[in-house]
């Protein structure tokens, strides 16, 4: 039922004779070939040639061929991209973000192993903190033979379960060799991150920092990316709302209504009429086979704009609320649009189907 409300909708008609077209001569164009054609003698390249280049009448018209046109599309495309496409600016501000906390992470773990140098307190502390990042990295081999006897031990040592041996069993040296090998490791994820920007954020989406300030960078980046993307969406809903004419208004308060009556014979056990309510609203509903796919679709949708819905920040859904209750006029729809999603819950509860969008890296 929503999707309506976000779809671009465009209207077709017959042609009514208003446009201008210029009239095209037989003789000019015979013309315009006469001299190609006794030139080269070939009468399909002649018109080719035409095609591409156009020609010019006696009283001085131009007509544009093929070349011609395309440039102009080129020309209006990268004007309107340079002047409403802000992508490539974002694109680029994030990259360089992406690119800052990756070079932070560098550092602290450069700065953990030069630490590793100062004396035994900062080693044991080296051996066990940065361990946590060895858990969970994903798709990265553990070392063979002592090394990973080493990384096991140093996984158990920091949840405080005995290993084998203690970590305070462990030499200085020994303690270094685990710090230098869980270095390698994420070093190594850094530089094998995909280059295009969705797979470095899902990488690092997936990673363990060992850099406080690179983990909590990471962490406002993504805070940021969903504000502004809740954002986008919340000022979307709310033009295609506004959008809205009375007539649109009017005739989804009456396919409510029918969807409502269908759900209830549905629940009473009788056989609902589909076909006919498909051949009403089917416009509302494009895909849809059954009444089985329909309340999945609804329930799908219903879903995921509650998700959306819960993610708003409290003043742009209280201000979305409000318009929506504007827009539906009367308390009638409301109450229709409250026993839809009642007789959709009896049909198929929609528990746990709710959608959160949470951009955390901590919680992979």
């Amino acid at each position: 039922m929503f999707e309506r409300f976000f779809k671009n909708r465009y209207g077709y008609s017959r042609w009514d004779g208003t446009q201008q077209i210029e009239g095209l001569d037989a003789d000019d164009i015979l013309k315009a070939l006469s001299d190609d054609y006794m030139e080269n003698g070939n009468l399909q390249q002649a018109l080719k040639r035409l095609m591409q280049d156009g020609m010019r009448s006696d009283d001085g018209r131009r007509t544009m061929g093929l070349r011609e046109l395309m440039e102009r599309m080129r020309e209006q495309r990268n004007q309107q991209l340079n002047r409403y496409n802000m992508a490539s600016g974002v694109m680029d501000d994030l990259r360089e973000k992406l690119e800052e906390i990756k070079q932070l992470e560098r550092e602290g773990i450069q700065r953990r192993l030069d630490g590793e140098q100062s004396g035994p307190q900062e080693t044991q502390q080296a051996g066990q903190q940065p361990e946590a990042g060895a858990q969970g990295q994903e798709g990265q081999q553990q070392p063979s033979g002592g090394q990973h006897q080493q990384d096991q031990a140093g996984q158990k040592g920091q949840a405080g379960q005995p290993a084998g041996e203690n970590d305070d069993d462990l030499t200085p040296e020994q303690k270094r060799k685990m710090l230098e090998i869980i270095a390698k490791r994420k070093q190594d994820y850094l530089d094998k991150l995909p280059e295009d920007i969705p797979g470095q954020v899902k990488g690092l989406s997936e990673y363990d920092f060992m850099d406080d300030q690179a983990r909590e960078k990471f962490k406002e980046l993504m805070d940021s990316l969903q504000q502004q993307m809740m954002q986008q969406f919340f000022q979307g809903m709310q033009q295609s709302l506004q959008n809205m004419t009375p007539e649109d208004i009017a005739k989804m308060r009456e396919m409510i209504r029918d969807l409502n009556k269908m759900l209830r014979e549905r629940q009473e056990g009788k056989e609902p009429d589909f076909d006919a309510f498909m051949q009403k609203h089917g416009e509302y509903f494009p895909g849809v086979n059954s009444l089985d796919d329909l309340i999945e679709q609804m329930q799908q949708q219903m879903a995921a704009m509650q998700g959306i819905m819960d993610n708003l920040s409290p003043e742009q859904r209280e201000e979305l609320q409000n318009l929506m209750e504007q827009l539906m006029g009367d308390d009638r729809i409301r109450v229709d649009m409250m026993e839809l999603a009642q007789n959709l819950e009896a049909v198929a509860p929609t528990e746990g189907m709710r959608t959160r969008f949470n951009f955390r890296g901590d919680e992979s």
